[in-house]
């Protein structure tokens, strides 16, 4: 209205006072401003922001809140009464100007609640209302009476604008594809009722009414409850992907009226059938503009959504609480913030009063209610709304207010947590962290012992609301862990975590760790950790087998020693560690833990390793201190008699759920594929912690940084830690020596002819005659066969006398003839083109004739009967030029020495000989000769070779070694793996002077 007249009708004001300036002067105006006239995208985008910005100055005059930067929530939480408890503006009437407020209190306490249901198409303003209305009573309402869940089940992002209210448990979205976050919602309001009722029942009250009106009064020391407010947006879609659903807010419409949970859910239609519970205890409807009438009817029980809204703006709908139907436009806070610049009467100015469109006539109109009417000064000075104000990213009215109250929030009492974040949202666990946590200390003030409790894991219970630190306590029964899981799983950065938490926990003289590193690498990484007395990898089979012989000597050194001292592991431990008075036997060990990442590669890869790891598990090792930890991608595929002995099992993602063993199959289906993730007994959710600290990895963008740099680093740090402290590491693993001389031999049974070194117990082994009177020898050029010959000839010769022993030596290149002293030698063939056959068919019948038992003995006379007289070793270097398959009888020894190899046992005659690996499949199956000893029974060493050659006995086969390093394979006796001596230096062989490899 522009004021044409100084007299108006009673009871009218004029809207504004125009400003004006001469006719003149606003032409020159015009021309000057019209080369910059906006497109008309532009007007409508400026004119549309505006527009925004006036409606959201219409909520915060609502508060008469003038400056929202510096507005103190507390002012408004000061003034709620038991008639204001829950209620909260709505919007107000475009008609009257009024404003709508919505009660949730019960009818009993005069409100329109508790539960009630919005419906609104897309585009009807839905989603706004839901925020102006959370915004304002939140406004209204300290954290300790109110609290809220917030639901958007259609991946959009209008409640995340609420996030930061302090009466914000959670913001629940994008479940869609989730099992796992939809059984965890589910059971998060489960549990919220569970939990109101048990404290109702506890503190003797029935309902929540009773119990708050208690605590104010009479009960200070109750735990606050409040009001929980459930606000669901898109609630049809939730009811779509999880039907089930409806059960459980079935029950919270029932029960929320005493418990004070109350539901508000929105959709864009009403699902009638699915929602008949709820709909049943709905006391109030809020209908949007929606699609057709009888989405209407369904949702206000009238057609007024549908037929009296279709030109109405968006936010516009009905109020209908009693059949009464209460036109409201809800607030619109997500608009542009525009700071005041000078008081309220200038800001006016700025920015101006909202007015609906209305006819355009003669007649004069009434101004709304809510416009107020006063003159502004005249010289005011008004700014013009900035463009920063008007872009996209500036800050609003609903941001601004939240900050406001997650400021003032900080200051308020903690409430009960609800809802905790999904592990898949929640920051790495680090060592840090979990050391800070579990035993309130910093992660690098190490202790020496921990009694082998330590943390692995954050278990999700979203029923029980709480994401408590799993740990295990390996001092016991549970002191053997296998960790399960799919590749990709996590379960070598599992095992990486268990030995992070023990290092931090425990001092490298309390536990060591050997470590198999068969899943990708990861174990190497550790090696830098005090603790470890070694890790073999892959590609070192050689130091596999010494890991797991040095913990298999470990372990029956402690069997003997301790039974001879009288102590038991808790004994041991309580003198070595405790301070108990008392003697220990002492072999520089604690707790030993063999870890064993990727137990079925092994089975894979060494059926006889794989057999011994499963036999120290299986055994009482446990009980001597002796831990195993391993990992494995299945529970079936773990031998039965070593599966039960894992009293700590950690499940992570199954590769087929079905195998899960954690009791429930049906979430062992929701593990998510997340590395570190699990299921523990009972079917609750978990996430390893990880094995760096925050500091190591805070840094790194790429994920091989945090495999490798931050887990070295965190290793690093840990022995930096134990080093000050003065704490000696761990005792390395011992190793065979790379070379050896035969005079640092030690004593050996007798029977037996000195070797060299058995990597088991790191003592001295040889050639057994008891187990085998053969023995062969069988390896790649270059890999000492000769040699080891050399050094079998030296132990004959130490071992007997001449009186005792003769050498019969087919020495083809005349290599052991210098080692052969004249007393020994009883036959000497360098010529392989020489009959051959001719002379071992004359040694043979030798044999036969006079070492045979007597012709009247019985059959167990003759079986027990031995040759008294001196022993006879027929020394073969290089088998295969005497004995090639095609070569012509008279070179070929087999057909003379068969008899002699298969009775060498009684008659005192042995056979040493030695292989070319090369072509031995040929050899293993036409050398008639190898074919015997192998029927015999003969010891075998394999030295250096390929694995392609193929299995040389009983399914072993050869391995790229060092000169003189083989394993040594008895049927009886086992296989170890060994390191040949050198024998003495001879004077006489001039070739090759000191021997060496």
């Amino acid at each position: 209205m522009v004021q044409v007249s100084p007299v108006v009708e009673a009871g009218l004001a004029f809207a504004a006072t125009p400003d004006v300036m001469p006719l003149v002067e606003a032409e020159v105006l015009a021309r000057a401003v019209a080369a910059w006239e906006p497109e008309d995208a532009a007007t409508r985008f400026v004119a549309e922001r505006a527009a925004d910005a006036r409606a959201g100055q219409d909520f915060l005059d609502l508060f008469q809140i003038e400056d929202a930067r510096v507005w103190d929530p507390h002012a408004l939480w000061s003034q709620q009464t038991v008639t204001t408890r829950l209620r909260a503006p709505l919007g107000k009437n475009p008609t009257t100007g009024k404003t709508v407020w919505l009660d949730l209190k019960e009818g009993a306490e005069g409100g329109m609640g508790p539960h009630g249901m919005l419906t609104g198409a897309t585009g009807s303003g839905k989603s706004e209302t839901l925020v102006s209305f959370c915004l304002g009573i939140a406004m209204l309402h300290p954290p300790e009476t109110l609290q809220m869940i917030l639901g958007d089940f259609k991946g959009e992002t209008a409640m995340m604008k609420l996030a930061a209210l302090p009466h914000c448990q959670g913001v629940v979205s994008n479940l869609a594809g989730s099992t796992a976050r939809l059984d965890r919602f589910e059971d998060m309001i489960n549990g919220e009722t569970a939990r109101r009722e048990t404290l109702l029942s506890q503190a003797g009250y029935k309902d929540v009414r009773d119990y708050e009106r208690a605590r104010a009064t009479t009960r200070p020391d109750l735990p606050p409850l409040g009001t929980l407010l459930i606000v669901l947006d898109e609630f049809s879609e939730l009811l779509r992907i999880r039907p089930k659903v409806a059960e459980t807010f079935d029950v919270v419409a029932r029960k929320g009226r005493g418990l004070w949970m109350h539901i508000l859910n929105a959709s864009q239609r009403v699902e009638t059938g699915r929602m008949a519970g709820m709909i049943a205890q709905q006391t109030y409807s809020i209908g949007l503009k929606v699609k057709d009438a009888s989405q209407s009817r369904a949702a206000i029980n009238s057609t007024r959504a549908y037929e009296d809204l279709k030109g109405a703006p968006e936010g516009t709908g009905f109020l209908v609480f009693d059949d009464e139907h209460t036109l409201f436009r809800s607030y619109y806070v997500s608009a542009p913030f525009i700071p005041p610049v000078a008081g309220k009467q200038q800001r006016r100015r700025q920015a101006g009063q909202y007015i609906d469109p209305r006819p355009f006539s003669a007649a004069i109109q009434p101004l709304p209610l809510d416009i107020e009417v006063g003159e502004d000064p005249q010289d005011s000075a008004g700014e013009e709304i900035s463009a920063e104000q008007m872009s996209v990213d500036a800050d609003t009215v609903v941001s601004v207010l939240v900050e406001r109250l997650a400021a003032a929030g900080r200051t308020t009492r903690a409430m009960h947590q609800l809802y905790l974040p999904p592990l898949d949202e929640t920051p790495v666990l680090a060592v840090d962290d979990v050391a800070q946590e579990f035993w309130g200390r910093d992660w690098l003030d190490v202790s020496p012992d921990s009694g082998l409790v330590v943390p692995y894991a954050r278990e999700d219970d979203p029923f029980d609301h709480s994401q408590k630190l799993l740990s295990v306590d390996l001092s016991g029964s549970k002191g053997n862990a296998a960790i399960i899981g799919a590749t990709q799983s996590g379960k070598s950065t599992a095992l990486q975590t268990l030995m992070v938490n023990l290092a931090v926990s425990h001092s490298p003289q309390r536990v060591q760790f050997y470590g198999i590193d068969l899943g990708g690498g990861k174990l190497q990484s550790m090696s830098m950790l005090p603790h470890v007395s070694g890790i073999a990898g892959q590609g070192n089979e050689e130091r596999i087998t010494r890991i797991i012989s040095e913990v298999e000597r470990l372990l029956t050194a402690r069997v003997r020693s301790w039974e001879l001292a009288g102590i038991d592991l808790a004994e041991f431990r309580a003198r070595k560690f405790a301070g108990k008075p008392g003697e220990v036997p002492e072999d520089g060990h604690g707790d030993i833990f063999l870890i064993v990442d990727n137990l079925s590669a092994l089975k894979i890869r060494d059926q006889d390793l794989y057999s011994r790891i499963s036999e120290l598990g299986a055994s009482s090792a446990l009980n001597y201190g002796v831990h195993l930890l391993i990992t494995n991608d299945q529970w079936i595929s773990l031998p039965y008699n070593l599966n039960s002995k894992f009293g700590t099992r950690i499940e992570l993602r199954m590769t087929d759920y079905r195998e899960s063993e954690m009791g429930d199959r049906e979430r062992a289906k929701t593990v998510p594929d997340q590395p570190g993730r699990g299921l523990k007994q009972g079917g609750l959710h978990f996430l390893m912690s990880a094995p760096v600290a925050t500091a190591t990895y805070a840094n790194s963008s790429a994920a091989q940084t945090y495999e490798q740099s931050a887990v070295e680093t965190t290793c690093g740090l840990i022995a930096q830690s134990w080093q000050q402290q003065g704490v000696p590491a761990a005792l390395p693993l011992p190793e065979l020596p790379t070379e050896l001389a035969f005079d640092q031999l030690g004593e050996v049974p007798a029977g037996t002819l000195k070797l060299g070194v058995g990597e088991i117990a790191l003592d001295t082994i040889g050639v057994d005659l008891t187990a085998a009177p053969n023995f062969y020898v069988v390896g790649s050029s270059g890999s000492g066969r000769t040699t080891v010959m050399r050094t079998l000839v030296t132990a004959i010769q130490q071992t007997f006398t001449p009186e005792q022993a003769k050498i019969i030596a087919f020495d083809p290149d005349l290599k052991l003839a210098a080692y052969i002293d004249a007393p020994y030698l009883a036959v000497h063939v360098d010529n392989p083109s020489a009959d051959v056959g001719a002379i071992a068919a004359s040694i043979a019948q030798r044999f036969t004739t006079h070492r045979r038992p007597p012709e009247n003995a019985t059959a167990l006379e003759r079986a027990q009967w031995r040759f008294s007289g001196p022993r006879y070793f027929i020394v073969i270097d290089d088998l295969n030029l005497f004995n090639a398959p095609g070569s012509t009888t008279q070179s070929r020894l087999m057909p003379a020495l068969e008899p002699v190899i298969e009775r060498g046992r009684q008659m005192g005659v042995h056979i040493l000989a030695s292989l070319n690996i090369s072509g031995w499949m040929a050899t293993s199956a036409h050398n008639k000769m190898v074919v015997a000893m192998d029927r015999a029974g003969a010891g075998v060493l394999i030295l250096d070779g390929s694995p392609a050659d193929g299995a040389i006995v009983d399914k072993i086969r050869a391995a790229p070694r060092a000169p003189g390093r083989g394993e040594l394979v008895y049927r009886k006796l086992g296989r170890q793996l060994m390191q040949v001596s050198l024998p003495p230096a001879r004077e006489s062989h001039q070739d090759h002077g000191d021997d060496s490899w």
